[in-house]
């Protein structure tokens, strides 16, 4: 076998040859999951949860994330996701005032054996270092109440019931 060692490839102009993806990082869920949220607490998806050390503090990471479902407890209750980078959640809204800073919001039905959401969002982040660098799906609620990944509210044994597998995946990308 040969091994091929490049300090940088160009193209045939001269230009640097930039936007390839030099390593990937993946997770998929598929256990269920249900988290007890008060007071509009940010709570881990634990399973969903990737590290990654960038090679090159220029690098961007493409962070895609795919939540097969996701339910409420109670009708009308609204939920949230966020995608957090080492300790502070990033690709959400920026406007200020008394407003939860979310990547993807869900007004919840109550929909027993029915999925309600589907998270799924991409963001390019700059996180510039190569020190190692967590991500985390983060979620909330409103009140006091149960979201479920990965399964309905009532769950209940049927062919008809649905149950759903979630992803996560991290690309780095050089720049």
């Amino acid at each position: 076998m040969s091994l091929l060692k490049v300090d940088d490839i160009q193209t045939t102009g001269g230009a640097p040859n930039r936007g390839h993806i030099i390593q990937v990082v993946s997770t998929t869920m598929t256990e269920l999951a249900a988290y007890s949220i008060s007071g509009m607490t940010w709570t881990e998806v634990t399973p969903l949860t990737l590290s990654i050390t960038p090679r090159a503090s220029n690098s961007k990471i493409l962070c895609m994330l795919t939540m097969g479902g996701m339910a409420s407890s109670t009708s009308g209750q609204r939920y949230g996701v966020a995608l957090r980078r080492n300790s502070s959640n990033i690709a959400v809204n920026t406007n200020t005032g008394n407003y939860t800073q979310a990547s993807w919001a869900y007004t919840g039905r109550g929909l027993g054996n029915a999925l309600e959401g589907h998270p799924a969002f991409n963001h390019l982040d700059s996180p510039s270092t190569t020190s190692s660098v967590t991500y985390r799906v983060m979620i909330t609620t409103e009140g006091s109440y149960t979201l479920y990944v990965n399964r309905s509210q009532s769950d209940s044994s049927s062919s008809s019931v649905f149950r759903t597998a979630s992803s996560f995946t991290l690309m780095e990308v050089s720049a």
